[in-house]
């Protein structure tokens, strides 16, 4: 091999020390970066978590490692000294510069050893700067964010432009005062997580605009001058050949793409005009996003084994239930990650296509078409001829799909699909009511798991003894009270809310063969859930529990997201 790098050297000790990778594994993806010309970390972050990777590497290469959404890290950004430097340039390398508490300028990049770049910031900072590490991900969010501050609208659009930098930015990259400050906004909302964003008009017609960040819609301040028909109609015209500006009467759906933190970003726009204004709500589909993995989703040891042996069986069916925004889709494509696309054969149908999978055949079904409409079914049985051996099928809506995606696990092939379902008891009911013979659904499925996403704890969480009001919801709850709970602390890393991220409270059942059997016959919920039980299995809200015994997540979380199952009981 040529002469190694500061990175692949790292690497080595990575491999040595921590014992993350086998000795073979870290040389493939050493010759894959040099062969392909990929960023050494990106290909680490296929196959481990980034925050290992990082701190692992900037040991072995001497630099700090700095977490940028810790509460404990106290860098800030001085957007005197971050104006200094070309956005485009630091996007491009992958570089943020902050302050500390002393002032001093420490520069964030993902890449240490990039010498361009340090040649670069010596030539804006002199010598005056240190260099620490962050994931990639990071750094980028942060440029988004401060990037989407950057630029404000004129308050009279339909005034004649003066000469100001902004406009002049605007006029040279084509784009109205009004798509620039859209753009902001989206940038801004990918650099907050967020999952979706919102535009809806109050009594006297001014904009409302919110996003949706870890289940919760969050405000976002219009400042004045803003023309909300303008944002939305300018929203709308990207998706031309779908949305029609001018229509303001009839409810429409279009798709666009944009550019956010140096990746695409793909966006579903649904509207319904009322008695105010059009409501437009975008979904943001950020493949940064579904790069989570099992591991990381809060699986307790025993159900990550019980789905790992699942999703390594030749055949079966495995069953994501919840409702909309439970993190179905997440915990399937999590699942995809693992499976080895390269020696099976995986294809894909799904309404719509949410993010593209590397190695894998996807399909969109198409609807309204008359005799060329591809239903989940129709796909389902045309995928059946290419041999696959793993198939995901979106969403199970209906009998006809329902019996051709199990009988599809019962004949050699591994199905991943989700359904709309209380509880995963209550999957097998919700089967046999579309039409699916109890029989097919006992021997077709594998493993079903439902669950609902809890807002996760940030960092800054104060760990103390339950208050009388946490008490008294675990014990409404009828848990034990132990002898410390966490609680939602404040930092600006989570924006003062004392969350960032989501964890899954979930179900984990495979079926046995006596519960098998008691499906065939029909058998009540109780009856099942009393098999189910004696087989280890527990329900949701004691998982839920679980990650706040263990300090995941709050007693006021566990209520209010899991409130439903409580009334069930």
């Amino acid at each position: 091999m040529e002469k190694a790098t500061d990175l692949e050297r790292g690497l080595a000790l990575l491999t040595l020390e921590y014992n993350l990778l086998t000795p073979p594994q870290a040389l493939r993806i050493i010759e894959n970066s040099r062969k392909d010309s990929k960023d050494l970390i990106e290909l680490l972050g296929e196959m481990l978590p980034q925050n290992v990777i990082l701190k692992s590497l900037s040991k072995a290469i001497g630099v700090s490692y700095i977490d940028l959404d810790s509460s404990t890290n106290e860098l800030e950004v001085n957007s005197d000294i971050l104006d200094r430097a070309d956005k485009t340039m630091l996007e491009g390398y992958n570089a943020i510069p902050m302050v500390d508490s002393a002032g001093r300028i420490i520069v964030v990049v993902s890449n240490p050893k990039n010498q361009t770049m340090i040649d670069y910031l010596r030539k804006v900072y002199n010598e005056g700067f240190k260099i620490a590490m962050a994931s990639q991900y990071q750094i980028l969010n942060k440029l988004a964010y401060y990037s989407s501050m950057d630029v404000e609208i004129p308050v009279n659009l339909n005034a004649n432009y003066n000469t100001s930098t902004n406009e002049i930015r605007d006029y040279i990259s084509n784009k109205s005062p009004m798509e620039t400050w859209v753009n902001n906004i989206l940038s801004r909302a990918v650099s907050e997580s967020a999952s979706d964003v919102h535009f809806m008009f109050d009594g006297n017609k001014n904009l409302i605009l919110r996003f949706r960040v870890d289940g919760i819609l969050k405000p976002i301040p219009v400042q004045s001058g803003i023309n909300g028909t303008e944002a939305v109609s300018s929203i709308m015209s990207r998706c031309s050949t779908t949305m029609d500006p001018t229509n303001n009467i009839t409810p429409q759906d279009g798709t666009f793409s944009f550019m956010a933190a140096r990746r695409q970003v793909d966006a579903r726009v649904a509207t319904l005009p009322q008695a105010n204004g059009t409501t437009c709500v975008i979904r943001l589909l950020d493949s940064a996003n579904m790069r989570i993995r099992l591991d990381d989703m809060g699986f307790s040891p025993a159900h990550l084994r019980t789905i790992r042996e699942n999703m390594t069986s030749s055949q079966g069916t495995i069953i994501a239930v919840g409702p909309t925004g439970s993190g179905k889709t997440t915990s399937l494509y999590a699942i995809l990650r693992e499976v080895n696309a390269v020696e099976k054969n995986v294809l894909t149908v799904e309404d719509p296509i949410e993010y593209r999978i590397p190695n894998i055949g996807q399909t969109e079904i198409r609807a309204g078409l008359g005799d060329r409409s591809l239903t989940f079914a129709r796909a389902l049985r045309s995928i059946l001829r290419l041999d696959p051996d793993v198939i995901l099928v979106g969403e199970i809506r209906d009998k006809e799909t329902s019996e051709v995606a199990m009988q599809a696990a019962i004949t050699g092939h591994l199905v991943l699909t989700s359904l709309h379902a209380n509880s995963a008891i209550a999957s097998f009911s919700r089967l046999t009511n579309m039409g699916l013979a109890p029989y097919i659904a006992s021997e077709a499925i594998t493993l079903v798991i439902s669950q609902r996403l809890l807002r996760k704890l940030h960092e800054c969480k104060i760990i103390d003894e339950p208050t009388p009001h946490e008490a008294s919801i675990l014990a409404s709850l009828g848990f034990p009270i132990p002898e410390k709970i966490a609680r939602p602390g404040k930092c600006m890393q989570c924006n003062n809310t004392g969350y960032k991220g989501r964890v899954a409270a979930v179900e984990v059942l495979s079926p046995s063969r006596e519960l098998k059997n008691l499906v065939a016959k029909s058998s009540t919920a109780d009856v099942l859930e009393k098999q189910a039980r004696a087989d280890g299995y527990y329900n949701i809200l004691e998982d839920g529990y679980r990650h706040v015994k263990e300090f995941r997540t709050s007693a006021d979380e566990l209520i209010r997201i899991l409130a439903m199952e409580v009334k069930d009981e």
